[in-house]
C-alpha cells in the first residue's frame, strides 16, 4: 500500500519502506495523487525540476522509476510504462488517499439513509489514514498542489461532518479529544471550535467553552479582522448566561 497522507512510503504487511531519495519521494507522491492516469514523461520532469531541469531529467526519472518499482514488489500498486510516460495501476485500497474518499463516499451514503453510527464509523476509519500532512517532509510538486489542497480540504470538511454526527450521537466526551486538536490544525474552520464549544458545555464544562470562544474571537479577529459568526456568538452568550444563573 502507498501511504502519502503523512511521510510517504511504501507499507508491506508491518514494513514501511521509504524511498532512499527525495525525487524518488516526491514522485511516489505524484503517481499516488494521480494514481490509474498517465503522468506524461515531460510532465514528470516539469513537476521534479519547475525551475531548470538538469540534462540528465530523463534518465533520473528512469532512475527513480526504477526505485520505486522495486519498493512496490511485483503484487499490489504497480507502476506501468505508457506510451511516453507512466501510470501507477492501483486499487482503491492501494493508496491511502484514494481508501480515504472512498470511505468519506461510503458515510455519505450512510448517512443519507439514516444510518448515524456506520457514517461516523467511515469517517473515523478515513480520518485515521491521516498520519501527517500530504506528503510530509517532501515539497509538494507544483504539478500536484492542487490535488494535495483538495485532499486537505476534504479532511477538514470529513472532520466538521464527523463531529456533527458525534454529537448527534452523544458522544460529547469523547469528540473533545479530537476537536482541541483538530481546532489547532485547521484554526480558521470555525465549525470546528463550535463543535468544541458544544462538546465542553455538554459535558459541564461551560468555563472552558467560553474560554474556546474567546481564543477563538482573537485569533479570527487577528488573522481576519473579522468576529466569530452569529451562530457561534449566540452559543457563546447563551452558555454565558447559563453560567452566570
Amino acid at each position: 500500500m502507498i501511504l502519502i497522507l503523512g511521510r510517504p512510503v511504501v507499507r508491506s504487511g508491518a514494513a514501511e519502506v521509504r524511498p532512499g531519495r527525495r525525487m524518488a519521494r516526491a514522485l511516489l507522491g505524484m503517481f499516488a495523487l494521480r494514481a490509474n492516469r498517465v503522468l506524461g514523461s515531460e510532465w514528470i520532469v516539469d513537476g521534479l525540476w519547475p525551475v531548470r531541469p538538469p540534462r540528465s531529467a530523463a534518465a533520473n526519472v528512469r532512475s527513480h522509476v526504477a526505485e520505486l518499482r522495486r519498493l512496490l514488489g511485483p503484487v499490489g500498486p504497480r507502476i506501468e510504462t505508457s506510451g511516453d510516460g507512466y501510470v501507477l495501476l492501483a486499487r482503491p485500497d492501494d493508496v491511502d488517499a484514494t481508501l480515504f474518499g472512498q470511505l468519506v463516499a461510503e458515510s455519505h451514503r450512510h448517512r443519507d439513509a439514516g444510518a448515524a453510527v456506520a457514517a461516523a464509523d467511515c469517517l473515523t476509519h478515513a480520518l485515521g489514514l491521516w498520519r501527517g500532512t500530504v506528503l510530509e517532509g517532501v515539497p509538494v510538486p507544483e504539478v500536484v498542489r492542487s490535488d494535495a489542497a483538495v485532499l486537505d480540504e476534504a479532511r477538514g470538511c470529513a472532520a466538521e461532518e464527523l463531529g456533527d454526527l458525534r454529537l448527534a450521537l452523544g458522544q460529547h466526551h469523547d469528540l473533545i479529544p479530537a476537536l482541541t486538536g483538530l481546532v489547532i490544525d485547521y484554526p480558521l474552520r470555525e465549525r470546528l471550535w463550535h463543535q468544541l464549544m458544544l462538546a465542553l458545555v455538554r459535558t459541564g464544562r461551560r468555563g472552558e467553552a467560553m474560554a474556546v470562544y474567546r481564543r477563538l474571537a482573537a485569533l479570527l479577529d487577528a488573522e481576519l479582522g473579522v468576529p466569530p459568526s452569529a451562530v457561534t456568538t449566540e452559543l457563546f452568550t447563551a452558555i454565558q448566561r447559563e453560567a452566570t444563573c
